[in-house]
């Protein structure tokens, strides 16, 4: 127990204290330059969140309850690169297409190399889980992170372009992807790259569901973000989402301290001990839904309080959107959780079909109710989608429980 309480520690305080750094960056961004500015950090930010799916592939998850060792470290870390290529390649023509200036595509290009960084470090962190040596994963999310605020401030002070800051941020993630986490791990288990092993494309044919639903998941979060720019300005845009970054927080605490979680989960699936599964399942929805009150109710108590401080008096005006974007991001976190037990369950074919009807409601609907409610709109169609979203997983999860019983028991018959 005392072993889980560190691992949860370093992985949790490691993963918020990097979500800190780059919400900070969100609210310094207003300081040192403006509203604008945070709007061009938005949409590069954003975007390449949305391709930094097909980076991540979402294999974490797989990779952690991988537990029978399907697929070696190599394999893992060798699907990686070629999805951390397919990424950039993808993010830089798609934003040369969307009518994007030259200057929101370089930016959106310096934040995508942050993302294949991230990428190749979630799946060295993978290997470190599989030998709890979460105090690696924790050091390493606090250097990229200390990085990460120091050449932001430094890149702005000296330089003053948003853009050239970025690259130097990029720069710098990817040298610490490098040197640290990559030397790292492979002290604990040595991997070799062959990108020509047929296994490789076994792991990506097996993870081509999760990383469809990880890509409209967030497309869920641009498409609204990119109609708000379009109909009333790239300020607009900016101030929903300097009002939106304080809350991110809570998404990376949510998901990150239930990692560690995630091999007992699979575990107890494999070795067929259904019973525990749902008993851990049904205690993890408690813990949630009690985190959604306690969260709901600090925002009410200070969320006026920390807004005015980090972003100044005039922010109040548009506190009206504070709470929506609140409960976005509970539901986004609790979607993350609930997907990650879907996985474990290997039941992936499930997750992506939801998530396919999920997102053509979105897509149907963004355009009229983000025109209806302007940028209360960006939130109010996220939370109806996310709310239907996760009353499903929470189906899938406890139907294919049951139905593993219900044919364990006829079987034994």
């Amino acid at each position: 127990m005392d072993d889980m309480k560190k691992n949860i520690a370093w992985n949790t305080c490691g993963s918020v204290f990097y979500c800190v750094c780059q919400w900070l960056i969100t609210i310094l961004v207003v300081w040192l330059d403006s509203y604008g500015a945070a709007g061009d950090l938005s949409l590069a930010m954003t975007t390449s969140s949305s391709f930094s799916a097909i980076a991540l592939f979402s294999m974490r998850n797989f990779q952690v309850s991988d537990v029978t060792e399907e697929y070696s470290a190599g394999q893992y870390v060798s699907s990686r690169i070629l999805t951390c290529g397919a990424a950039v390649i993808s993010c830089l023509a798609v934003s040369l297409l969307s009518g994007n200036t030259p200057y929101e595509v370089l930016c959106i290009g310096a934040f995508m190399v942050i993302r294949v960084a991230e990428a190749v470090v979630d799946v060295l962190h993978g290997i470190n889980q599989k030998y709890m040596r979460y105090d690696l994963i924790g050091k390493s999310y606090m250097i990229r992170g200390i990085f990460t605020v120091v050449s932001f401030c430094a890149g702005m002070a000296l330089v003053g372009n948003l853009m050239v800051t970025l690259m130097i941020m990029a720069g710098l993630n990817l040298l610490t992807a490098i040197l640290y986490d990559w030397r790292n791990t492979g002290k604990l288990e040595g991997f070799s790259i062959c990108l020509k092993d047929r296994k490789i494309l076994n792991l990506l044919t097996a993870c081509v569901p999760i990383v469809v639903f990880s890509f409209l998941l967030s497309l869920e979060n641009l498409i609204p973000k990119t109609i708000l720019k379009e109909q009333y300005g790239r300020d607009q845009l900016g101030i929903y989402s300097s009002m939106a970054s304080p809350t991110l927080v809570v998404q990376v605490f949510a998901s990150v301290a239930f990692n560690p979680f995630l091999p007992a989960f699979s575990l107890a699936y494999q070795q067929g001990e259904l019973k525990r599964f749902r008993n851990m399942f049904h205690k993890s929805l408690v813990v949630l839904a009690a985190m959604c009150l306690v969260v709901t109710l600090g925002a009410v108590l200070f969320g006026k309080v920390g807004l005015k401080i980090l972003f100044g008096p005039d922010i109040l005006e548009h506190y009206g959107l504070f709470l929506p974007i609140v409960w976005c991001t509970i539901l986004t976190a609790l979607i993350w959780i609930l997907s990650s037990l879907v996985v474990a369950l290997r039941r992936i074919q499930w997750l992506l079909i939801g998530m396919i009807g999920d997102f053509l409601v979105c897509v149907l609907a963004a355009e009229p109710v983000v025109g209806i409610y302007e940028k209360n709109g960006v939130s109010i169609l996220q939370i109806g989608a996310y709310a239907v979203y996760i009353i499903y997983l929470i189906a899938v999860c406890e139907i294919s429980t049951r139905k593993e019983k219900t044919d364990k028991e006829g079987k034994n018959r």
